[in-house]
């Protein structure tokens, strides 16, 4: 066993820790701790035993199996991105909205301070 292999495992199964205490303290839901501790496993039986992906690689005409891992990581780390930035805009559009009702809130009571003061 290589020391990159030994660094992936320990790094795996600290993330996996990490999502079990997550899901733990229900920050995690079931299906999102289910999808964090099946990767963080498949990188620890890929780490273990890296020729399981040769035959993907084959199917693909890809030259090594390591090859795969990164193009595939790729694909994810960008579809991950993608999903970040559609629930960023959400969540500013949603405080967009809030600040707006508020300004407008706030707007209406000032006037209606302005009301009483004039008509006391």
């Amino acid at each position: 066993m290589q020391i990159i292999q030994i660094i992936i495992i320990i790094f795996a199964l600290f993330a996996l820790s990490r999502a079990f205490l997550r899901f733990k303290d229900n920050k995690l839901t079931k299906t999102e701790f289910l999808f964090w501790a099946v990767l963080w496993v498949a990188i620890i039986i890929v780490s273990f035993l890296p020729s399981i992906l040769n035959p993907l690689s084959q199917v693909f005409g890809i030259g090594r199996a390591v090859d795969v891992i990164i193009y595939i990581s790729i694909i994810a780390l960008f579809y991950l991105m993608f999903r970040l930035y559609v629930k960023i805009e959400s969540m500013e559009k949603n405080m967009t909205g809030i600040v707006r009702k508020m300004a407008i809130n706030n707007e209406k009571d000032n006037i209606k301070k302005k009301k009483n003061k004039i008509q006391k």
